[in-house]
């Protein structure tokens, strides 16, 4: 195993005692990894397991995986909790990939779930070639500097216990504890970004320069330690600037004198913070910097449930019931 490998007392420190946890999964090595992982901590800590998988519907025998999953879970002495997507009653907004798709109905499910079992942490299986995988995904895309520094072992409800884990620690893992897991054959598919850069990108890099399997984690590093700074500079200027009676109301003329990457990342908190749906681009925040410049008008529209109002020198987030009170 790599020198890197977690310990399962070093994972044990990302848990609450008496908690419980929704896990993700699939049935693929890094979900039989991580629940086996985490089953080894419930002596310890009371943990509560609940394993929750999602059916798709994409592959022929995706209702023999599910079915699978259930046994293992049984055998494991663990809640098991399936759904198929037709029974989400639950259509999101379809941007052109299906990764992505998957992706959100995944996260409605894992979310509902954990607020009506009261869970402390939904836990995700990633990985660090997960990691580097997805670093090339988002700089292909030009996501900003908080989007290619990528994922982190706490993301407010989420949690990657198995983020600093290579791979091929996986597979030594699920090799010392004897386990049987299923093999997805979409992971060869090359209609899949993730997949090609998997496939095709990483094996040419190694030909180019095999260094790259160091110097991208230690680049990913610098810039979570950047986007780090930046995030608690930025929270503190939210301080500054904001109302001192009510901290959602901001500042017009302090937020437009501030340096449009500032003021950007402000954008992107308040809209995280306020919990409002929206798609992080430069564009969406030229918009609304627009609007706050603008005299013509003291409403913009964000979403269909959401909006930004302007009033007495201050902006807020606000959905319409709320409109009339700011």
């Amino acid at each position: 195993m790599s020198d890197n490998l977690t310990s399962i007392k070093d994972i044990s420190s990302y848990f609450q005692p008496n908690s419980t946890v929704i896990v993700g999964f699939s049935g693929g090595p890094d979900s039989v990894c991580l629940l086996n992982l985490v089953t080894k901590l419930v002596p310890s800590l009371n943990l509560t397991i609940i394993a929750a998988h999602l059916d798709h519907g994409w592959r022929k025998e995706s209702a023999l995986d599910a079915a699978w999953c259930k046994n293992m879970c049984q055998e494991l002495g663990v809640t098991f909790i399936g759904t198929t997507t037709t029974e989400l009653n639950y259509t999101p907004k379809y941007n052109g990939s299906k990764e992505e798709l998957g992706r959100r109905l995944r996260r409605y499910f894992f979310e509902k779930l954990a607020q009506e079992y009261n869970a402390s942490s939904i836990l995700l299986a990633h990985h660090a070639d997960d990691q580097i995988e997805t670093f090339f995904i988002r700089l292909l895309r030009g996501s900003s500097i908080s989007g290619i520094s990528g994922m982190r072992i706490r993301d407010r409800l989420y949690l990657r216990p198995l983020l600093n884990w290579n791979k091929s620690d996986i597979y030594t893992y699920l090799k010392q504890e004897k386990l049987s897991y299923l093999q997805d054959h979409t992971n060869l598919e090359l209609n899949f970004l993730r997949n090609r850069i998997r496939l095709n990108l990483l094996p040419t890099l190694s030909t180019i320069d095999a260094r790259w399997k160091k110097t991208i984690p230690s680049c990913i590093k610098q810039l979570q330690d950047t986007d780090n700074f930046l995030q608690k500079y930025c929270n503190n200027l939210i301080s500054e600037i904001s109302n001192q009676n009510d901290s959602t109301q901001i500042n017009i003329i302090k937020f437009l004198a501030l340096d449009e990457i500032i003021q950007h990342r402000i954008l992107l908190l308040l809209l995280i913070n306020q919990k409002i749906q929206f798609t992080p681009t430069t564009a969406l925040f030229a918009e609304i910097i627009r609007f706050l410049k603008s005299n013509q008008s003291n409403r913009h529209t964000i979403n269909s449930k959401n909006s930004i109002l302007k009033r007495n020198g201050y902006f807020i987030f606000s959905s319409s019931s709320f409109s009339s009170i700011f």
